[in-house]
C-alpha cells in the first residue's frame, strides 16, 4: 500500500476509515485505549510497546500516522523520532506525551515532529490533530505556538537554560531529578555509569548548577518535577 502525499488544500479527503494509525507506547492500558478509541471514530489503529516491533512496523507497512510517546524503557522518543523521519520523511509523528509541553515540545518540533500533545488532552482534540497532521500540517497548541514564535523572534535567548541541552543530556537529566542513581541511568540507557557521568557534568555546567540538590530545585522551578 502506497501513502498518497498530503494536499493541505483539502483538509477533509482522507475518509476515516482509511487513516492508519500506530500508537507507540509502552503503557499496555493507555495504548490499547487509545487503540479503541480511535477505532470508534472508524481509525485503523494499533496499538505496539515493543520499539523493535515498532521499528518494523513502519518498515514493513504503510501507516497515515505515528503517535508517539517520548518516555519508552527502551530507548528515548526523541531518538526514534529522528530514526522515523530518517526512514520516512513524509509520515507525520504525533508526541503524545505525559511531559508538559513547554519542556519538549520545541525540541520535538525541531525534530521533526508534526505536532506535540499532553495525554491530559481531550479526545477531541487528539482526533482534530491527527486530522490536520495527516493532511500536512502542523497540530499546535496556543502556548507550544506561542514557544515557537518567541524561539523563531529571539533565538536561543528566548530559551531555557535546559532547552540547550543536547537530546542525551536531557534524557540523563530528566532521569536524574527523578531521583535516580548514575547506575540506574545507566543501565536504562544502556550506556556506561562514566559515560553518564560525564553527561551529567556537562548538563550541571550548561544549567550552572553545583550539585544535586541544585538540579532538582531547578527542576521543580521549571515546572520539570512536582
Amino acid at each position: 500500500m502506497t501513502r498518497a502525499p498530503p494536499n493541505p488544500s483539502h483538509p477533509q479527503e482522507t475518509p476515516l476509515d482509511e487513516l492508519r494509525v500506530l500508537i507507540i507506547d509502552d503503557h499496555a492500558l493507555l495504548g490499547e485505549s487509545l487503540a479503541r478509541f480511535l477505532g470508534s471514530n472508524d481509525m485503523q489503529a494499533v496499538w505496539c510497546g515493543d520499539l523493535a516491533r515498532a521499528m518494523q512496523s513502519i518498515r514493513d507497512q504503510s501507516w497515515s500516522v505515528v503517535l508517539l510517546d517520548l518516555s519508552m524503557p527502551q530507548g528515548n522518543g526523541l531518538d526514534l523520532l529522528k530514526r522515523i523521519k530518517l526512514m520516512h520523511p513524509d509520515l507525520p509523528v504525533l508526541i503524545l506525551s505525559m511531559h508538559p509541553e513547554q519542556q519538549f515540545a520545541l525540541r520535538a518540533l525541531r525534530g521533526g515532529a508534526a505536532g506535540y500533545l499532553t495525554k491530559g488532552c481531550s479526545p477531541d482534540v487528539l482526533v482534530e490533530a491527527i486530522q490536520k497532521v495527516v493532511h500536512g500540517g502542523r497540530y499546535l497548541t496556543p502556548g507550544v505556538a506561542e514557544q515557537l514564535a518567541n524561539y523563531m523572534n529571539e533565538g536561543e535567548a528566548a530559551e531555557e537554560p535546559h532547552a540547550r541541552l543536547s537530546d542525551r543530556e536531557m534524557q540523563v537529566f530528566m532521569r536524574l531529578v527523578e531521583g535516580k542513581s548514575v547506575n540506574q541511568v545507566a543501565d536504562e540507557l544502556h550506556i556506561s555509569c562514566k559515560t553518564v557521568s560525564t553527561h551529567k557534568t556537562r548538563l550541571m555546567h550548561k544549567l550552572a548548577l553545583d550539585n544535586d540538590a541544585d538540579l532538582v530545585r531547578y527542576a521543580m522551578h521549571q515546572g520539570i518535577v512536582s
